[in-house]
């Protein structure tokens, strides 16, 4: 019922959460009926996780652990890629790997489980589609496991490249690609290189340097030395480019779904000149 509520004349505006293509699609609709609506879009993310040569490696380990695996990924804000400096590549993905060996994976019921069951077969097929593929595209598999029913193991992949599906799309599972950056220019030059534009994370210790990084990303939200997964009712939820138009939460959201109307009243007849 979707394009019927979209294209009746009595909704005034339309809201919608969910993936690009259908985002896209409600815009389509919304801007090409008899009547032209405004929307708020929040769409999908493909949401980079930048460490800088100078970050804290400890901190900024755990946090790629714990923003990439959160309810197994399946989050639209959830780390999708992880870009480092070259300077601190090797030891970034020698202590991520050992940490996420750590975790444990299976049933969602155990307190102590960090990565359950994916939530569907389709997104399940998915899942197991871009593991193929990252394999056929010359990514390295540094960690991997079997799949048991709908628990997918964490896989982390090296020789990531900008060209491969694991760069290029959202990824809404336990996978991750880790990327070599040769210096801070590539490294933000790589966050950029994305047609989403959602959450985004930014490592150093640095401050003048990550506030100077951070608004280089072409992106809704940015976190210094945070994860990616951050939502307050008192700050702008939203993206930029494909994933999305609009903010959320606070006063934003008030303003996205009113709409400004100028009244006036003339309590004296005017001397109209004609």
């Amino acid at each position: 019922i979707g394009d019927a509520i979209v294209t009746h004349d009595i909704p005034s505006f339309v809201s919608f959460t969910g993936s690009t293509a259908v985002g896209k699609h409600i815009g389509e609709l919304a801007n090409g009926g008899d009547t032209i609506k405004p929307v708020a879009l929040e769409l999908g993310g493909n949401n980079p996780f930048v460490v800088l040569a100078d970050a804290d490696l400890d901190n900024a380990v755990k946090a790629a652990v714990f923003g990439k695996f959160l309810h197994q990924g399946q989050i639209c804000i959830a780390i999708n890629r992880i870009i480092v400096e070259d300077a601190i590549y090797d030891e970034f993905v020698e202590r991520f790997v050992e940490h996420v060996k750590t975790i444990k994976v299976g049933d969602p019921n155990d307190k102590d489980t960090a990565v359950g069951p994916i939530i569907n077969q389709d997104q399940l097929d998915s899942l197991k589609d871009k593991i193929a593929k990252a394999q056929e595209e010359g990514a390295k598999t540094l960690l991997s496991g079997e799949i048991e029913g709908q628990v997918v193991p964490p896989h982390v992949f090296t020789e990531v490249t900008a060209d491969m599906d694991l760069f290029r799309n959202e990824i809404f599972g336990p996978l991750v690609g880790i990327i070599r950056a040769q210096d801070e220019d590539e490294a933000l030059k790589l966050a950029n290189d994305t047609e989403y534009g959602l959450s985004s994370s930014v490592f150093t210790t640095d401050m003048e340097k990550g506030l100077r990084f951070a608004r280089g990303i072409r992106a809704g939200m940015t976190h210094v030395n945070d994860i990616t997964v951050n939502d307050e009712s008192v700050a702008p939820f939203g993206g930029e480019k494909n994933s999305g138009i609009g903010r959320f939460n606070g006063e934003w959201v008030l303003e996205e779904m009113t709409r400004l109307h100028w009244v006036s009243y003339q309590h004296k007849p005017r001397d109209y000149s004609f």
